[in-house]
């Protein structure tokens, strides 16, 4: 093997397990691949996050909690918070502060297809120099056509996504996403969020807003607050309470994402939740 050059791996999964008559344990796969590592940058063939996702998850004060920003921006029909199947990543070096990514799926669908068809490209190109990160992202997910034989529309979304180190004790972040051709029609959404160190104490607030797409009164914003206490670097507790507001035709959620615990929402509800947890870093 070439001086420098590093193979890389991992292997991740979740596993949940839930107590009582209605609970469901099961394992889910997460980013799992195998890959190289060198001065010409890094490759990877597996099932892992894609450029896309990371600029909702590297802006969102809220990731894996009541109030993640994919209750909006992943509501709606929209789905951009993915991670691919067969995917190929490729990801450049630094140069002038610039990275460039880009991910390819031969088919991004169970079992197998000779056409190609349902192959689908996420890309992005992340700027990060003094305590500024800018990512800039555009996918497109090819579909097979319809049980007729019609040709679908290829959903297809942009996003930019910001975040800014002020000092010690300040961040403030920014997103845009626009989509189109999913199933809930073509949508603009918008967020920001700040958040404040203050002693062992991260204090976060994050409001974000989902416009209406080809349906009037499908709109929605949620607003989410919380706390967390670092006991060491390992052991931390947090506290959170978001909530959604809809319009008339819109069920947005406030707890799905990564929290895992999806609630069913009529058109016109505004659903309010309030968490306590605990994390622990091995």
């Amino acid at each position: 093997m070439q001086p420098g050059l590093q193979v890389i791996g991992q292997i991740e999964a979740l596993v949940r397990v839930e107590e009582g008559d209605t609970g469901s344990d099961y394992f889910d796969a997460r980013d799992t691949f195998v890959g190289l590592q060198g001065d010409f940058g890094m490759a990877r063939i597996g099932y892992f996050d894609t450029p896309m996702k990371k600029v909702r998850s590297r802006t969102d004060f809220f990731g894996d909690k009541i109030g993640d920003a994919r209750n909006i921006v992943s509501g709606g029909g929209v789905s951009l918070d993915k991670r691919f199947r067969n995917g190929i990543h490729y990801q450049s070096p630094v140069f002038s502060n610039l990275t460039v990514d880009v991910h390819y799926s031969t088919n991004d669908a169970t079992g197998s297809t000779p056409q190609n068809e349902n192959d689908a490209i996420s890309s992005s190109i992340t700027y990060s120099a003094d305590g500024l990160l800018v990512m800039l992202a555009y996918e497109r997910q090819n579909q097979l056509d319809d049980a007729q034989g019609n040709a679908v529309a290829t959903p297809s979304g942009l996003r930019l996504g910001t975040r800014y180190k002020l000092n010690d004790s300040w961040q403030l972040a920014a997103f845009y996403q626009q989509t189109k051709n999913f199933s809930g029609g073509d949508r603009d959404a918008w967020g920001l969020g700040l958040g404040y160190k203050l002693g062992a104490y991260d204090l976060s607030a994050q409001y974000y807003q989902a416009e209406s797409a080809d349906v009037s009164d499908s709109d929605a914003s949620m607003l989410a607050l919380g706390v967390d206490r670092a006991l060491n670097k390992s052991l931390s507790f947090y506290a959170a309470v978001a909530m959604t507001d809809n319009a008339d035709r819109a069920n947005f959620n406030v707890s799905a994402g990564g929290h895992g615990k999806r609630l069913t929402i009529t058109p016109g509800a505004d659903p309010v939740a309030l968490s306590f947890g605990t994390i622990y870093k091995f």
